[in-house]
């Protein structure tokens, strides 16, 4: 078993670091590079949300199929999104000087890199709970260095050369994260276990179509429950709807900082490289956090790192809004590692314990549609406007105002877990 959760690991923690290094380039430099291709702040801003508002619209959709279908796996799902944002990526690179061509596939890569982000939490939980001891926490945390290492060297490249060494970035990337959910699976053999689940995983793994084999993937085993329809979720699980308010209020300072981080850089006099740096930092430091969150996790249980995760976004905004410095910008990115960090595999695991079985694929896209959806809707739009009308510090009040809010919903709505949910 501990031969297996190593090597899922290892194979989890490929597909994490090839996603986030393509979601460096398409997004954390969406500015950056929307900025190059002459677009102001406002017109980013309804890019950035209008992906926001489609996310919202594809993730419930896809986690309800992935929820009932008996035909379509779950993996199979997540290389069709993937193989049609190549589709979209080769269409921009061809078509990159038209102004309408780029905003509009612009928006539907980032929309579904927003979807796919609680498709992978879900492939794992499928191993997770069939009881292979995956380090969720670790491979994620594979995927922040790697975040945080490509952020640095597309901060000096751009600097270097142009915003227009993204998109090659993106694309040689995105082929690497296709590859990784291909590779993402394991052959298991009967010297290692004779539980009858993993039993049935070999079986479905000796069969010579299992890449598009819908009945490869463990989302596939039937529950005893039918899954919730999208609106029959919300009224049946009444706390966690109010806590992904909560949670979307909290991500709102977030988003603002992420998609506006370098004009508030440069409002403290900083550059594209202090871009690359300040990103690396936040993102360096989610590693630490998450590879030890499985056994966080034994001594404080799930509820409670949320609660505590939500008031570190809290403190991360409020020291972002005081900086008079590119210093003390790199200091509130040290936040990131009680804030984000933490937030991440405790929402996840979270979920796993909150929701049914039957409704979990939807729980974990909910969270998404939460933190990326409405927060980065809200932010993305509210912010382009109050930073080209009012400034950068309006905009951080707005932010870290909103934030607290949040904690405070979150406070209210959590709900008690176990401290070991695995």
């Amino acid at each position: 078993m501990e031969k297996l959760a190593k090597q899922l690991t290892v194979k989890y923690a490929f597909l994490q670091s090839a996603y986030w290094i393509s979601e460096c380039s398409i997004y954390s430099f969406a500015a950056v590079y929307l900025q190059y291709k002459k677009f102001d702040n406002t017109q980013i801003g309804f890019i950035l949300s209008f992906a926001a508002i489609l996310s919202i619209l594809l993730q419930p959709v896809i986690a309800a199929i992935a929820d009932k279908t008996k035909k379509v796996s779950l993996r199979f799902m997540v290389l069709l999104l993937m193989v049609f944002v190549i589709g979209m990526t080769l269409l921009l690179y061809v078509m990159q000087d038209s102004f309408w061509v780029t905003a509009i596939v612009f928006i539907l890569i980032n929309a579904i890199q927003f979807t796919l982000n609680p498709l992978f939490n879900s492939l794992a939980l499928e191993y997770l709970n069939l009881g292979i001891p995956m380090n969720y926490g670790l491979a994620r945390g594979t995927g922040s260095i790697s975040y945080a290492i490509m952020s640095y060297l597309l901060g000096n490249l751009v600097d270097s050369y142009s915003a227009g060494i993204l998109l090659p970035v993106f694309l040689v990337s995105y082929f690497f994260a296709v590859l990784a959910v291909v590779l993402f699976k394991i052959n298991i053999h009967k010297t290692v276990t004779k539980d009858a689940a993993l039993e049935q995983l070999k079986d479905r793994e000796n069969d010579t179509n299992t890449l598009f084999n819908p009945q490869y993937e463990m989302d596939t085993v039937q529950p005893e429950k039918a899954p919730s329809g999208i609106f029959s979720f919300f009224t049946t699980y009444k706390k966690f709807t109010i806590l992904l308010i909560g949670i979307a209020m909290v991500f709102y300072s977030h988003s603002l900082i992420n998609t506006y981080l370098i004009n508030i850089i440069k409002q403290v006099g900083g550059s594209g490289s202090d871009l690359g740096v300040s990103l690396s930092i936040a993102a360096g430091l989610e590693l630490p956090t998450m590879a030890v969150f499985i056994y966080l996790v034994r001594k404080i249980p799930c509820h409670k790192l949320l609660v505590i995760s939500a008031f570190f976004f809290f403190i991360k905004a409020a020291v972002t809004l005081l900086a008079p410095n590119v210093f003390m910008i790199y200091v509130s990115q040290i936040f990131q590692m009680l804030s984000f960090a933490l937030y991440t595999p405790a929402s996840i695991y979270y979920v796993n314990e909150i929701v049914g079985e039957h409704d979990r694929v939807k729980g974990q896209a909910m969270l998404g549609v939460a933190a990326l959806g409405i927060a980065g809707t809200a932010a993305n739009i509210s912010g382009g406007k109050i930073l080209d009308s009012l400034g950068v510090s309006h905009m951080l009040l707005v932010g870290t105002l909103v934030t607290f809010l949040g904690f405070l919903l979150v406070c209210f709505s959590v709900e008690k877990t176990k401290k070991n949910v695995f």
